[in-house]
């Protein structure tokens, strides 16, 4: 909660900096104008980052929680670098400058095709055999009868992911030959004392 805190008041510290450089550009020079722009949305951004990862860290570190965190670093980065792109693109109108303009626009552009293709990344980081996923299988094998990280090994050349594999294994009934293949490979394979294993494989 501390460093919530101490994250919190650098941001508001930051905002209200480049908020009082903004204001304190009488002559309204450019330049200044951007560094003060700049400066704001760092503060912002940076605090929402931050204070996000240290709330996100502080819970159970999931996978669920490590693409949320990715997802919020997507969205910060896209509207910031949108905003300014827009600002160029106003400013280009207002002096009649088409260069600034293209700029401004080419900066929109690229920075909403990056983005989509982050969020595509991201949503798919959750997919196949994560090492939470790979844990729970570990969980559900019988140590007593099989040789847990061989049993996983074949668990993940038999089956896509795991929800395929939990999806055949319990409706055996639908999904008789698969289920009798890997019951088969894990009997022949797999016995406890075997010394065949696998590595957990992060993603």
């Amino acid at each position: 909660m501390i460093k919530i805190l101490a994250v919190l008041l650098l941001a508001i510290a930051g905002f209200y900096l480049g908020y009082k450089l903004y204001k304190s550009n009488k002559e309204n020079d450019q330049t200044v104008s951007m560094y003060a722009t700049l400066t704001m949305i760092c503060a912002l951004v940076g605090g929402i980052v931050l204070i996000s990862y240290l709330l996100l860290k502080g819970s159970p570190w999931t996978g669920e929680n490590k693409v949320l965190m990715r997802y919020i670093l997507v969205f910060c980065l896209a509207v910031s670098f949108v905003y300014l792109g827009g600002k160029l693109i106003i400013r280009g109108r207002r002096g009649d400058d088409r260069l600034t303009q293209i700029a401004g626009l080419s900066w929109v552009l690229v920075t909403l095709l990056a983005s989509g293709y982050a969020i595509s990344y991201v949503s798919k980081m959750n997919e196949g055999w994560t090492s939470e996923k790979q844990k729970t299988i570990l969980s559900r094998c019988n140590s007593s009868i099989y040789n847990c990280s061989c049993y996983l090994e074949q668990s993940m050349k038999m089956f896509k992911n795991p929800d395929d594999m939990t999806k055949a294994l319990s409706d055996e009934k639908n999904n008789k030959v698969k289920v009798e293949n890997f019951n088969a490979v894990v009997d022949s394979l797999c016995p406890c004392g075997s010394s065949q294993g696998a590595e957990e494989v992060d993603f």
